[in-house]
């Protein structure tokens, strides 16, 4: 069985203990550090060498976008997960210039971050769940279209190109769940096809 290293950056103590715990009962992965600060995460990172980094995007006085972006290009292997209070979008992040491997918020559950984490296992993107906004459409069409929270989340991506069978990858869903939530979407706008849709979406956000 392979045991993933996983490294831990916070400097919210009680919050990292917490996440220690967690993967404490985790078989399959061993945290083998926390660091409190950007300083410690690259004094840690001479020392091991990990499969995953749990990340947190505010670490003053440095950002922990930057730290993610400069650590992707020295280990283009790590797998990095942020850990934010902030939804994407209030820190100007969209899937399209996203260079992480998950983004998770620190008022989801236990269950979130557990299944963030076997997302990354298998190369895939994970996105919170409970983000409100993966890419700014506007609030207008898609209150008035009535839609879930996921069918949001889907024509989100549907908008900016990607398929039924990446979106079921980044969502973490089948890709038959992604071409049912379309059909769903197709059914409540009129519409004849997804270009169509997309064109009516960009329409209303431009007004």
């Amino acid at each position: 069985m392979k045991i993933y290293k996983i490294g831990l950056t916070d400097d919210h103590v009680l919050f990292a203990e917490g996440i220690s715990n967690i993967l404490a009962n985790k078989p399959n992965m061993e945290l083998c550090f926390i660091a409190s600060s950007a300083n410690q995460l690259f004094e840690k990172l001479k020392d091991y060498r990990i499969d995953f980094l749990l990340l947190d995007v505010n670490l003053p006085p440095h950002n922990g976008i930057d730290i993610l972006q400069q650590l992707k290009k020295e280990q283009p292997q790590l797998k990095i997960m942020i850990l934010s209070m902030y939804q994407p979008m209030d820190i100007g992040i969209t899937i399209d210039n996203f260079k992480g491997d998950a983004y998770v918020l620190k008022v989801s559950g236990k269950e979130i971050l557990e299944e963030a984490l076997e997302c990354m296992k298998t190369d895939k993107l994970y996105f919170d769940p409970n983000i409100v906004h993966i890419n700014p459409l506007q609030d207008a069409f898609t209150n008035q279209l009535k839609l879930s929270k996921r069918e949001k989340e889907i024509i989100s991506l549907i908008a900016i190109g990607k398929t039924s069978k990446e979106i079921a990858s980044m969502l973490y869903l089948s890709e038959l769940t992604i071409k049912t939530h379309r059909k769903n979407i197709s059914e409540k706008l009129g519409t004849k096809g997804m270009a169509d849709l997309i064109s009516k979406s960009f329409q209303l956000n431009k007004k």
